[in-house]
């Protein structure tokens, strides 16, 4: 399965060489943040938002430290421990309305929005909740024609509700792929096919080094 030449998403995109992409990503950065264990799965621990700064969150002084993992603890704590530990985005009736939840407490946390509480959230959720930074979110909403309302508290969850309803629909297709993938990278790496296909649409569209992980 490395050598698979092409996805073809239905978000329009065709990643190419989709296993040594994958593969590169992880040897440069798995150690630094997917490679990093979690602690309690239904609590934010300090860790969880200390090793965000490895996926360029810039929760990078003491007191963002402090106030962003304290605020998130408050917030999302309780929900986390109604989302079932190993819910998967490719179930056929994920959790969804409690991720809307989840996702609208914690942008209400000051300093915090849709990425910096995926990049923390995700690590409590690996299956279900992917990392939506800047540039996924540009790709999906650019692609459902929506008014990017994330950088609004009252709205944000809403418009990432509907990009993690778009992601979906490509992880739903290419699930075989993905998963192959997957079991490619053990014993020495543990992606799942959510943070796979994660990584290959930011790898394929992130502008700030173009081809870092692109051509290969």
């Amino acid at each position: 399965m490395l050598n698979e030449t092409q996805i073809t998403l239905p978000s329009a995109l065709n990643v190419s060489n989709p296993g040594r992409r994958i593969l590169q990503f992880c040897e440069n950065e798995y150690a630094y943040y997917d490679g990093i264990p979690s602690g309690d799965p239904n609590k934010v621990e300090p860790l969880d938002v200390l090793v965000t700064v490895s996926m360029n969150s810039f929760i990078n002084t003491a007191t963002l430290v402090h106030n962003i993992h304290r605020g998130l603890a408050e917030q999302c704590n309780q929900i986390l421990g109604d989302i079932p530990e190993d819910a998967d985005l490719l179930s056929p009736v994920p959790p969804l309305e409690i991720v809307h939840r989840l996702l609208h407490a914690a942008v209400q946390v000051p300093d915090v929005l849709i990425a910096r509480a995926t990049k923390v959230l995700h690590r409590k959720r690996r299956s279900l909740i992917p990392m939506l930074d800047s540039v996924l979110l540009s790709h999906y909403l650019k692609l459902l024609q929506r008014k990017d309302e994330t950088q609004e508290k009252s709205k944000a969850a809403d418009a990432a509700m509907d990009v993690l309803w778009a992601f979906r629909n490509d992880l739903m297709d290419a699930r075989p792929q993905l998963e192959a993938l997957s079991q490619s990278l053990r014993p020495k790496f543990t992606m799942t096919p959510l943070r796979i296909l994660e990584v290959l649409v930011w790898t394929e569209k992130e502008g700030s080094q173009p081809g870092y992980y692109r051509n290969v």
